[in-house]
């Protein structure tokens, strides 16, 4: 298999010096970078582009990015992928992690893992309880818990979601244990068992695709952070980006946990909104984050083009999550990591030797020249 360690770490190293003042120079010498610095100038700024969920549209945005030798992040569920034609392969997969994008974890079939306040009382023995959105009965024997600020909890498997003429609710499999009133502090999660299952397994089968240690950054599905998962995922992961509606962040000791990022979709921001958004970046001392769902209609290529064409006009360099917390000393970037079959030729991370998957050796092996050239 071909051997995209060099490549890989050369391009951390070169990021470690931009962060550390040195001179910009091209990926192992060879091309520009995405911000299209001149060789002696530093970029202006930094910027990452985070696309949710693994869908076949992501694979288009790579080729985008290709043209700007540009990363990119994905965040991945890998319940998805192989899934059919709508989502990546996983071939598709790591050929965009071995030219240099970051693979994050999205839980492995998109769970919301946050809590939901309960919106209409429970009594005890009720098979339908009334969040205020019904995202924990999306599958069929999942594991929840209602709780309280007394201390009060009970545990149900789900059998269904739904609505009624009361609201949205989730269905039981039996009757709840006990009752609680409706409240901003009475709320229904997963339990923490089954939250910690999620975080981890949706990272080893990533890292089965990418190679171990890789997959090092977590997005929450719908948005949802809140409660206990907050206080489990930095377990687990070294940053989580999230929603916020600005996407502007300090370049200075930047807080990984707390990053923010904005939808660049059409319907999010117009052009206008994109060039002030990127003349921040460049302007002052932060790091930018965008992020968005190719597979919507308003997430269209032309979009990801103007953004990366804007960035380039502005020498803002486009880096990965990862990337981005190694430049400013957060956290180091993994080294990616190769197996050796019995033969001593190198495989590719998270394959098994000899398994040539979804993606074949010549395939694996033009795809990463393009990725050094294009």
């Amino acid at each position: 298999m071909t051997n995209t360690t060099g490549f890989r770490s050369g391009r951390r190293s070169f990021m470690r010096a931009i962060g550390a003042g040195a001179a910009t120079i091209g990926v192992s010498g060879l091309s520009a970078t995405a911000g299209a610095q001149d060789e002696g100038d530093e970029p202006a700024g930094y910027l990452s582009l985070i696309y949710d969920d693994g869908p076949a549209e992501d694979y288009e945005m790579y080729q985008v990015h290709r043209r700007y030798d540009a990363p990119g992040c994905i965040a991945a569920c890998p319940g998805l992928i192989n899934s059919s034609s709508e989502w990546l392969s996983s071939g598709r997969l790591l050929e965009m992690s071995d030219a240099g994008w970051e693979v994050m974890s999205h839980t492995v079939d998109h769970r919301a893992l946050g809590e939901v306040p309960i919106a209409r009382d429970i009594e005890a023995g009720d098979t339908r309880i009334y969040p205020e959105v019904a995202v924990h009965g999306r599958f069929e024997g999942d594991p929840i818990v209602v709780f309280d600020e007394t201390g009060t909890e009970a545990e149900a498997t789900v059998a269904g979601n739904g609505e009624d003429g009361t609201g949205s609710y989730i269905e039981l499999e039996e009757g709840i244990a006990e009752g609680f009133s409706a409240a901003s502090t009475t709320r229904v999660r997963y339990t923490e068992e089954f939250l910690r299952e999620i975080l981890a397994d949706s990272q080893s089968r990533l890292e089965g695709y990418v190679g171990e240690g890789q997959v090092t950054n977590f997005i929450y599905p719908y948005e949802r952070d809140d409660g206990l998962v907050s206080e489990l995922v930095p377990e687990y992961y070294a940053a989580t980006p999230q929603r916020d509606g600005v996407g502007l962040n300090p370049e200075y000791q930047p807080e990984p946990y707390g990053l923010g990022r904005r939808y660049m979709e059409t319907d999010r921001m117009d052009e206008a909104e994109i060039e002030t958004f990127l003349d921040n970046v460049a302007e002052e001392p932060d790091y930018g984050i965008l992020a968005g769902h190719s597979q919507y209609d308003t997430l269209p290529p032309e979009r990801v083009d103007f953004v990366l064409d804007q960035a380039r006009q502005r020498n803002i360099e486009v880096v990965t999550v990862q990337e981005a917390l190694d430049v400013f000393g957060v956290t180091d970037a993994p080294e990616p990591r190769v197996s050796a079959n019995e033969s001593g030729e190198e495989e590719a991370p998270g394959r098994e030797p000899g398994e040539e998957g979804s993606m074949g050796l010549l395939d694996r092996i033009i795809a990463f020249f393009r990725s050094l050239f294009s």
